[in-house]
């Protein structure tokens, strides 16, 4: 078939190269003939050009056609015949199919925004907002920490350049002050945006107002999906790494309530610690803790006791190297029994360390395996990480409704969900949609990622895949499995 392909695409374009050629020859004889008179016959002239040009982009049109209708090899699509069968009999309708795994607009439970009042009631609750839409703007564009060496390559690189453009015959000592006091000023405007942040009093109260509503929403989700695909999971304990403001644990107590026994928090800003531990009470120290099995610590525990559930969730942005970020992942994946879940920002950065972490934690040998529970349906290279394209999810949420009228939002975040078993082969690892499905008349378009690690994108329609297969696509989400099989035509 592939023999038979190229064969036919040399075939066409031969065709109309020759038949390209053999007109523009003669048009080339107009020419000549046209260039000796245009002085009597300039329309003609124009003509010419006129013709000439269109014959050009019709004919490279063609080609392009052609070449698009031989070379692109479409995969067959098949809708899962168990999924088939129970919407045949009317177990569920094709818009709830069983890929459907995104929520619809999380609302923050009212007793956590109660909680959260009572904290900040003794602050200027106006300018607080306002400080934390300042944070919340920075750790948007914040980069991960550059490594000793490339700060390095930047400050020597900065030094050239002003150097170069200084007269190095007369310098004193107080212009080799001013030298590097340029220098530092300048690589500190570069790399502004990759440093930490101090978790104070203050600033972890601009936090949990920045932060805790998006944090809780994309949690929330992941969960979620865990416990929908993954019914046989009961996790009676928690581990969650740089823990805040607690979101990992109230997501997780939301999505468990009746299996999780012990919730363990681990984070460097005994101040954060006292935060989470103050909302938790309701937002007044004396009052009584009603959240069972909670406990929250500065340092990592140099036990080896494992955990069902462990978590990372915007905490590998502020580790200063990979090799701690690395020696960090290979702790957790060790205290993890089950899953092994990581999240960062819906950014470049973000996905960045997403994707590292997912390469180190899948190369591990030795009784370490594991494998990619979502959001990819394999365990090859990221296929968007290779054409330098994030890869992000989106959820919908309801900000919270302290100084002004709770409003509709949405949050980007990656991830990456790791479970400590082989891949099961009789799995059917429907493919994910990696971009808003896009809906049009009669059609849909949904970019996906497949179980062979690559990117497809397909055109359902009702003629072609049946009204089933295109109701489901129809009403999927940016997030969502589809309930099919893509084999490729041989």
């Amino acid at each position: 078939m592939t023999g038979l392909r190229s064969y036919m695409i040399e075939k066409w374009c031969f065709s109309i190269f020759e038949q390209k050629f053999s007109m523009l020859f003669e048009l080339r004889l107009c020419n000549d003939a046209l260039r000796n008179t245009q002085g009597t016959y300039p329309f003609m002239l124009n003509a010419y050009e006129h013709n000439l040009k269109m014959f050009n982009y019709r004919s490279n049109s063609i080609c392009v056609k052609v070449i698009r209708q031989f070379a692109t090899i479409k995969p067959i699509v098949q809708l899962d015949p168990n999924v088939s069968n129970e919407i045949d009999h009317v177990s569920y309708k094709p818009r709830n199919h069983p890929g459907r795994v995104t929520l619809k607009r999380v609302t923050i439970p009212k007793h956590l925004i109660t909680s959260i009042y009572n904290i900040i009631e003794d602050y200027p609750i106006k300018s607080v907002i306002e400080e934390s839409k300042y944070l919340e703007r920075y750790l948007q564009t914040r980069q991960h920490p550059l490594e000793m060496s490339q700060i390095q390559d930047i400050e020597k690189q900065i030094r050239e350049d002003i150097v170069s453009n200084t007269d190095c015959g007369h310098l004193t000592e107080r212009h080799l002050q001013s030298i590097n006091d340029s220098v530092k000023s300048k690589l500190l405007q570069k790399i502004h945006n990759r440093s930490t942040v101090e978790y104070n009093v203050h600033n972890s109260l601009l936090y949990l107002l920045a932060r805790f509503a998006p944090e809780y929403a994309v949690l929330l989700q992941i969960f979620t999906e865990i416990s929908t695909r993954d019914p046989d999971f009961k996790p009676r304990s928690l581990f969650d790494f740089g823990s805040g403001t607690g979101t990992v644990s109230w997501a997780a107590k939301h999505v468990w309530d009746k299996q999780l026994y012990e919730f363990f928090n681990v984070d460097s800003s005994s101040v954060m610690n006292d935060l989470a531990q103050l909302l938790i009470q309701g937002g007044g120290p004396t009052n009584q803790c009603n959240f069972k099995g909670i406990f929250f610590r500065q340092f990592l525990p140099a036990n080896h006791i494992a955990y069902d559930l462990v978590v990372s969730a915007y905490t590998l942005m502020d580790l200063p190297t990979r090799k701690s970020r690395l020696q960090t992942l290979l702790n957790l994946w060790n205290k993890s029994i089950n899953y092994l879940v990581l999240v960062e920002r819906g950014t470049t950065s973000g996905f960045e360390l997403i994707n590292e972490a997912r390469d180190f934690i899948l190369n591990l040998k030795n009784g370490h395996e594991g494998h990619v529970f979502s959001p990819c349906p394999h365990d090859e290279v990221c296929p968007k990480f290779i054409n330098n394209i994030r890869c992000n999810f989106e959820v919908p949420y309801y900000s919270l409704p302290i100084g002004s009228v709770s409003q509709s939002s949405r949050e980007k975040y990656s991830y990456v969900v790791l479970k400590k078993a082989l891949r099961d082969k009789n799995n059917n690892n429907w493919p994910r949609l990696v971009e808003v499905p896009l809906v049009r008349s009669k059609h849909v378009i949904c970019r996906m990622c497949t179980k062979q690690g690559k990117l497809d994108e397909i055109i359902f329609t009702s003629s072609k895949h049946g009204k089933v297969t295109y109701r489901c696509a129809k009403s999927s989400k940016w997030g969502d499995l589809l309930p099919i099989s893509l084999t490729s035509e041989s």
